[in-house]
């Protein structure tokens, strides 16, 4: 089942649950995202943020770019500005080898978004805007599933991924 774009994702013969879900979990980070840009960061809060830097939507410095602008990442922390969000993608002010730059990344470009201070993670697909088709970043899981990551603050690099397969029922 794939999303046409023009009714929630579903067909005539079904909902196109993956991509509600995908959808439903990219507004956690437009939520979270807008509530930091109205109050800034709360407690020991912080973002790192990696997205599909080949996206046509996505504007950054140009030392950000490099041969493979797959995956380009950002951390929000201590030294951003200006954070806006949008319905569709967010802007932020970063320092780059101390100067000020303006990034612009849609929602649709984001690959993940992890708070390591609370030790929550999500991952997701990323549409390949030419075929409108979806690829992964998560190579050891169903390909076409979103992911949601659970990361134990202790040591970040053990973190548990848990496939949303694993509650959905076989056929």
């Amino acid at each position: 089942m794939t999303n046409n774009n023009d009714n929630y994702g579903s067909d005539s013969k079904s909902f196109d649950y993956d991509f509600l879900v995908e959808e439903s979990l990219k507004n956690v980070v437009k939520k979270v995202l807008k509530i930091t840009s109205e109050t800034g960061l709360i407690g020991n809060s912080h973002f790192f943020i990696t997205f599909n830097g080949n996206d046509p939507s996505v504007i950054v410095p140009p030392e950000l770019k490099n041969a493979d602008n797959t995956e380009i990442k950002i951390i929000i922390q201590h030294q951003f500005w200006d954070l806006k969000t949008s319905e569709d993608h967010f802007e932020v002010t970063l320092s780059f080898s101390g100067e000020k730059k303006n990034i612009s990344v849609p929602y649709k470009a984001i690959t993940s978004f992890t708070d390591p201070s609370v030790g929550f993670g999500l991952q997701f697909k990323i549409e390949d805007n030419l075929k409108n088709t979806s690829l992964t970043k998560i190579e050891s899981l169903d390909a076409n599933k979103p992911t949601i990551t659970d990361l134990d603050d202790t040591d970040l690099k053990s973190g548990e991924i848990v496939s949303l397969d694993e509650f959905r029922d076989k056929k």
